[in-house]
């Protein structure tokens, strides 16, 4: 066959053979496609890499955050610990600040005496302490499992005890004793009642004395002593009776606790009773 003689040629104007162009073109084709495949396989190979070094990160960034985490959650269990070693510390500071006195005896009594008027003689004085209602224990887990070594054991559960409820405790006072006149325990009732250290005063009862050659009342306050524990309102009550009672001192009393009402050395609460003035 004559390769300048085919239907191809004549066509195509060219003088090239048939198959020499169908080789061209295979052979570009194959070109095209490996020049294709090697682009993809880079692609490929470039995203792999890519992704894997951006996993690479996240791993590192990972293990660093969870380090961080640990280290925090270190700190974080310290300061359970201390807040734990706190509420422990404070229980204990409520507890001792209400066992404590916040109302010094030897004050109280000066305002017992320091405001008795001349005619009132007292025979008896108690103070009796009474307990607050204790609340329903609740569990508190800041005042329990604390360790020596500083901290819970890793690993090991904090346990709920019944918290320690704080004692809150009332100090009930109750005062005997006689005067000339009901005038004389109403004075010395309003008295007590403007005294700092005490709340709640009351009169329990006042009556004849009885079998007494002088005409005498008995009579029964009770009050409370007070929890504000203001101690610098009582030292300013106790200085201004004072000043009161160096520019008007009381006539010398005797009686059971003649040291109480500030006059006299003692004797028997029926032999001064009995006395008359002169």
């Amino acid at each position: 066959m004559n390769p300048f003689t085919t239907r191809d040629s004549s066509a195509t104007g060219s003088f090239l053979p048939d198959e020499y162009i169908a080789e061209r073109h295979d052979a570009r084709a194959n070109l095209l496609t490996i020049s294709l495949f090697a682009i993809t396989l880079a692609a490929v190979l470039t995203a792999f890499f890519v992704t894997n070094r951006h996993w690479t990160m996240l791993r590192a960034q990972e293990e660093s955050i969870n380090l961080e985490y640990q280290t925090e959650a270190v700190k974080i269990e310290q300061l359970k610990h201390l807040e734990r070693q706190r509420s422990a510390i404070l229980l204990k500071a409520e507890i001792t600040a209400e066992l404590v006195e916040k109302l010094p005896r030897w004050a109280v009594l000066g305002e017992l005496t320091l405001r008795m008027p001349p005619s009132v003689r007292l025979s008896m004085c108690t103070i009796k302490s009474e307990r607050g209602v204790a609340p329903d224990p609740v569990l508190d887990r800041a005042a329990t499992n604390l360790m020596a070594d500083g901290g819970p054991a890793s690993g090991e559960k904090a346990i709920a005890r019944p918290r320690v409820p704080v004692p809150v405790f009332t100090y009930r006072m109750t005062l005997e004793g006689k005067a000339a006149t009901n005038n004389d325990v109403a004075d010395y009732l309003a008295s007590l009642k403007a005294s700092p250290a005490l709340t709640g005063v009351e009169l329990t009862f006042i009556r004849d004395a009885g079998g007494l050659q002088e005409a005498m009342r008995q009579f029964q306050i009770t009050a409370q002593l007070s929890s504000s524990g203001d101690t610098e309102a009582l030292a300013a009550s106790l200085r201004r009776l004072m000043r009161e009672r160096d520019v008007a001192p009381p006539p010398a009393r005797k009686g059971l606790l003649g040291w109480l009402t500030g006059g006299g050395s003692g004797g028997s609460p029926v032999a001064g009773d009995k006395e008359k003035p002169q």
